[in-house]
């Protein structure tokens, strides 16, 4: 029983992207090299003037998993910003 436990938390784990991962983005960096380190977003979104990876990150592994929405800006599929997402992105997502 307790190492199927240890078996299931570990998968979980090892599909999870956690939101450190967002430190190894740069300005300038491709597409091909953001999916190389972020693995495929959650969504991808696009308006006439830019794309958007986006990612739903684990902030902390505990009892209770905490999700933060993060999002990559790419311009003629380089990097220009990234971060947290803000409330314009979500409106613009959801339009």
């Amino acid at each position: 029983m307790h190492i199927s436990l240890i078996l299931c938390a570990l998968f979980f784990v090892g599909c999870t992207t956690f939101a450190s991962k967002i430190n190894a983005v740069r300005i300038g960096m491709s597409k091909a090299e953001v999916l190389a380190v972020m693995g495929p977003p959650s969504s991808i979104t696009a308006d006439t003037t830019a794309e958007y990876l986006n990612y739903s990150l684990l902030e902390k592994y505990t009892a209770i998993a905490h999700y933060t929405p993060y999002e990559i800006k790419l311009v003629n599929g380089k990097v220009v910003s990234y971060g947290r997402a803000s409330a314009a992105t979500t409106e613009r997502a959801e339009r």
